[in-house]
């Protein structure tokens, strides 16, 4: 009876393997921390490198030749992506504005009902003539000479580690890069079309 009771004592205050069992329970968080780490680094450069694209980009497309030359400027940017990452999607979009205090700008209107929405019949300045008032007053294109244009460049691609579906977050990660440049001075700018004041339906 006393050997069994020594006996049961030995094996609780037995060490041996307790390093291997800690290592095994410590092992899949760390790696996880790991390669999320290296995985936001890794998004962090894809960043920087489409940043530095866009910005030559936009350069090239605010020129006099920069709209006939918009598919090769577009394509240099997706190679310089896909260089990265082969199964990269890139969308592009360029709006131009008459001045930098019209980019992203929606055509004003008076908010009757103050719902903060463009409704009920109320009256708004139709600045394109399009007859439907607009959240952001922008023409899609690089627009003319001395117009402002916003230049944005989507890209979704896959993470190089699949361990995001574990953590239930999506595989893939889209971020987009924008830039806003001035066109140069190649002509005269075209003159505003004359404000129509129209009603929100």
């Amino acid at each position: 009876m006393k050997k069994l009771f020594f006996k049961k004592l030995s094996l609780r205050r037995n060490q041996e393997g307790v390093a291997a069992i800690e290592f095994a329970f410590l092992l899949p968080p760390f790696m996880l921390m790991f390669f999320g780490a290296f995985d936001v680094g890794y998004s962090i450069y894809y960043r920087a490198i489409l940043d530095g694209a866009i910005q030559e980009a936009a350069r090239l497309s605010a020129l006099e030749s920069g709209t006939l030359k918009l598919t090769a400027i577009d394509a240099s940017i997706t190679k310089k992506v896909r260089d990265l990452s082969v199964t990269s999607i890139v969308a592009f979009d360029r709006k131009s504005y008459f001045s930098f205090n019209d980019v992203k700008r929606a055509e004003k209107y008076s908010d009757g009902n103050a719902n903060g929405a463009c409704d009920n019949n109320e009256q708004f300045e139709d600045e394109n003539n399009n007859a439907l008032w607009d959240e952001d007053v922008g023409a899609a294109g690089v627009g003319g000479p001395k117009d402002v244009v916003l230049y944005t460049v989507t890209v979704t691609y896959d993470r190089i580690f699949p361990l995001w579906s574990f953590i239930g977050q999506s595989q893939k990660n889209t971020f987009s890069a924008t830039t806003v440049l001035k066109n140069q001075p190649y002509d005269d700018q075209a003159a505003k079309p004359a404000v129509i004041i129209s009603n929100c339906a």
